[in-house]
This record gives structure tokens, sequence and C-alpha cells, in this order.
């Protein structure tokens, strides 16, 4: 048999790539199971959506606040002990790591039983967990040229569902332009801020759907509809002329590739690694968006270049859609290239 063990979470960035895979996947290999953290997001979408899901323990690396580490290697070990029985248990052929700190247990685990790893990077530079990962891998895949030395370039992969979004009706204007607020899986407090400033000169003029995020109340007036998560992500970006958002790389993957205008407000430098700004920047030289620091954000600037960018005709889509298939294969061709025995006879 021929399985594969999925690992990636702490937000959606991480966790939605592997979900498109999935499909594909089950094409090729004999069982595709999930590792990640208890209660997660990971946990829930793949309960949702009926994918064999195993809990490890994992934290998260505190870069500011140091003190807050002292049982990382403690809850360290006992997430690649999980890990390991995981993987003996599955008979696991190979492990895909999308990043994020609830993988890496994983990819230890992996490595301690010489199950081959291969890791993809989503974003212009590595994240701290794909940084310890890569150089463990079997084979490492970025979606930006120039993020790994020795990397093969892939897309991002894109849920199929994303592409067949339709068009809802939920404004009595149907003429208005509708604008798409969306701040990632965790929302966005300066782009909520300078929303909730000039909502009302907006709303004169757009329809405006606001994902709020974690914490938001749901709202809704005649040209405002404000959600703190949405299930239909894929009809809103449909329903949407303008998406404003953060500059998460699987976020605007999506949205570049259908083709949609964004204005991007990356989380700045101090506040994150700098990967949104990297990430923005990157695109904007594609002229695939437009970009409006968070150090320039205000109500008046977000109005101005909102007005500015609903006049331009939308980018051309930029994704290749055998992206997942093509991936899919070549993790399979990995797995059996190796020829690797069952977990359960690997070293212990």
């Amino acid at each position: 048999m021929t399985n594969i063990a999925l690992v990636g979470g702490g937000t959606a960035g991480h966790i939605m790539p592997n979900i498109a895979l999935v499909p594909a996947l089950e094409k090729r290999f004999d069982r595709v199971i999930y590792i990640g953290t208890p209660n997660s997001m990971e946990e829930k979408i793949c309960k949702g959506r009926n994918i064999p899901f195993y809990p490890t323990k994992a934290t998260k690396f505190h870069r500011r606040k140091i003190w807050k580490n002292a049982l990382l290697p403690f809850t360290l070990a006992q997430g690649i002990a999980a890990a390991k029985s995981v993987l003996k248990k599955e008979n696991v052929s190979i492990v895909f790591s999308k990043g994020g700190y609830a993988a890496f247990p994983t990819v230890i685990a992996a490595r301690i039983l010489g199950i081959p790893i291969v890791c993809h990077e989503s974003d212009r530079s590595m994240g701290l967990a794909n940084r310890l990962t890569a150089p463990l891998s079997e084979r490492v895949y970025t979606a930006f040229p120039k993020t790994y030395r020795k990397a093969h370039l892939m897309p991002t992969p894109i849920r199929g569902e994303i592409f067949s979004g339709k068009v809802i009706d939920l404004f009595p204007d149907k003429e208005r332009k509708t604008l798409l607020f969306m701040g990632g899986s965790l929302g966005a407090k300066a782009i909520n801020d300078a929303l909730s400033e000039s909502y009302a000169a907006l709303s004169e003029k757009y329809n405006i759907i606001h994902i709020t995020g974690k914490g938001g109340m749901p709202l809704r007036t005649p040209y405002y509809l404000a959600l703190p998560y949405a299930e239909n992500i894929a009809d809103l970006f449909t329903s949407a002329d303008l998406v404003i958002s953060r500059g998460g790389a699987s976020t605007l993957g999506e949205l570049t590739a259908l083709g949609k205008r964004v204005l991007v407000i990356p989380l700045p430098k101090g506040e994150s690694r700098g990967d949104q700004e990297e990430n923005a920047a990157y695109y904007r030289a594609q002229g695939l968006v437009s970009v409006l620091p968070q150090s320039a954000l205000s109500a008046d600037t977000l109005k101005s270049v909102i007005d500015d960018i609903i006049l331009k005709r939308p980018p051309a889509p930029a994704y290749d859609r055998e992206t997942p298939e093509t991936l899919a294969k070549e993790l399979y061709d990995i797995a059996r290239m190796r020829h690797c025995p069952p977990a359960s006879e690997r070293k212990r």
C-alpha cells in the first residue's frame, strides 16, 4: 500500500492547499490522512470533509516573548512520539508538509522513521517550520522563484470549488459594484478599523461584504453584510468586483487565479516576518494586484484607492488548474521511487 500523510496548520493558508490536493491524491494513494493539532482549524476542516485526522501536540515558537518557549522541547517530544505512532499505524509512505508549527513534530517523526518528506512553501520567503523542514526533505517546492536555492517551482494548489462559485443575490441594487473586505482566517484589525471609519461614504456607492474574522458579529443593512467567517467563500469571490485583503499567499493565489481586482493591505514587517509585504510586492510587479501599505491606510486613502481600482480592467487569471494533479503525481512517484517498507516495519 502507498499512503500519504498531510501536515500543515495554524492558519487557513497552511491548511487549504493541502485540502485542495486531497481529490487528486485519492486517485493515486491507497489512503490519505491528515496529522495536526487537536481542537484546531485543521481538525475542524478535515472532519467536515471526512478526511481521517490524527491529533498530535505542537506549540508555536514565540519570537518576542521568549520565556513562553520554555515548555517547547517537552511539547515537541510528545508531538513527535504521537506522530511516530500514527505514521507506523497507518503505514505512511510519504509526508507532505505545508508548514506552520503544527507540521514540525510529524516532520521530525518521519525523519526518524526514514519516511520521505516533501515540503511546499507558498510565501515569497520561507516560514520557520519550512526553513527547518527543507534540509530534511526529499524535495522542496516553492510557489515563487528564488525562495529556496534547490527548490522546484510549483504553484500553490487551489481547491476546485474556488472556480465554481456563483453570483449570489445579497443586495437590492444590482447595478452597484460589490466590495469584499477580508483579513484572512484570523481577521485584520487595521482593515476592520479603516472600514468602520469609511463605511458611511463607501456604502453610499458600493455594496459591501465584510468578513470580520474571529470575534466579529453578524450585521446586515441594505448595502452592508458583516460575517465573522464565510463557508461559501467561492460564491463571495465570484460576487465581488473588488477584494480588499491581507497578503497571505494562499488567498492571493486564489484571487489572482480567478482574475479578480485585488487591493492588498499586507501585514507589515514587525507584526509579521514581512512575508505578506513580499508576496504583495511580487504580485504587484506582475500587474496582478494593487497595494496599499498599512502605514498609509486611513478612511480617506481607502476610499480613494478603491474608487481608482474599481475603474480598472480586471487582470487575466494567473494559474494552471492542473497543479493539484501534477503535484499529486509527483508525490506518488517520489513515494514509489523510494520503495520504502511499511512504517510499521521501520526502526523504532
